[in-house]
């Protein structure tokens, strides 16, 4: 079982978005019509279920929430598989193949832990243990947190972590280097980016929002003008190459949000919902943008059982 490690700075949005990770399969592959089939671990299925009924009746994560939800598996299929979940062109039967597994696992105390290596800490062994022996990275990037203005590189918000993920892809790439050659993915989640900061956007002459999930070239070089001088280490990581042992995929980007309406009397921020289906409900959240995420692990996975 293909294992994705999720890493993302404290309140970056982690747990919450394995919440709408999972809202998606829920309203998405439920229906005998629907496109695809999941099945959450029976390990995992009561802490991601807890988050996603959070989610259904409006609210945010709590820190108990949070804190329970650290590994989670999956077992997901679409018809036709190379078709893709978002496509419309699907056969009616579910092939033989047409089914994998992957288990996603956060690392938690991220950021301290890899500041700290050979100190002989069990957090720290945990963390590299399970990083090393992963196939795909989700690197949360706090959209709050991006840049707006053009300042020394010492001062940018995310500074140390991106000193933090190009130390743990380091770690992972030096496990790898005299064994056989092996690919690693990249994967780059922007969270809470209805709240991106405007001139954060202008400082990298970007529009308000990105290119749609399938312009995948335009969406690439969106992201890439935000990472590049955001995440500069972690950038150039991912695009250094290595003639033998790991190299690393071309990365993918995804871009999440939620609505929400104004906190009453003080009390919390409260998760919008909308109308799904004839009588359903779910969160206002880029859903596109969880069904193509969903799509990009089941062609990791898949690769990797070939």
């Amino acid at each position: 079982m293909p294992r994705v490690v999720i890493v993302g700075d404290r309140n970056s949005g982690k747990t919450t978005f394995l919440g709408l990770l999972y809202t998606a399969q829920v309203k998405s592959g439920s229906d005998k019509a629907d496109a695809f089939r999941f099945h959450a671990g029976f390990e995992s299925v009561d802490e991601v279920t807890g988050v996603f009924e959070r989610l259904m009746s409006g609210s945010f994560p709590d820190s108990a929430a949070k804190e329970g939800v650290r590994d989670v598996s999956f077992r997901l299929g679409y018809r036709r598989p190379g078709r893709g979940i978002l496509s419309r062109q699907r056969s009616k039967g579910w092939g033989s193949d047409a089914f994998v597994s992957f288990r996603l696992i956060v690392l938690k105390a991220f950021e301290n832990e890899m500041a700290r290596p050979g100190e002989g800490s069990s957090v720290t062994d945990a963390t590299l243990r399970d990083a090393l022996g992963s196939e795909a990275m989700v690197i949360v990037v706090d959209a709050t947190k991006l840049t707006a203005a053009d300042k020394d590189p010492q001062l940018v918000p995310l500074r140390k972590f991106d000193a933090a993920v190009d130390s743990l892809l380091t770690s992972i790439q030096h496990s790898r280097a005299h064994g056989a050659q092996t690919v690693f993915h990249p994967i780059f989640m922007f969270s809470k980016f209805d709240r991106v900061n405007p001139e954060a956007l202008r400082l990298a002459n970007l529009e308000d929002a990105p290119p749609g999930v399938k312009k995948k070239g335009p969406r690439a070089a969106y992201a890439k003008a935000l990472l590049d001088r955001n995440l500069p280490k972690t950038m150039a990581r991912v695009r250094s190459r290595e003639r033998r042992g790991m190299e690393f995929a071309e990365p993918s980007y995804f871009f999440s949000w939620v609505r929400t309406d104004d906190a009453v009397r003080g009390g919390a921020e409260r998760v919008r919902l909308r109308r799904s289906g004839a009588v359903g409900w779910e969160p206002d959240y880029s859903s596109d943008e969880y069904l193509a995420f969903l799509e990009r692990l089941w062609d990791i996975a898949a690769q990797i059982k070939d």
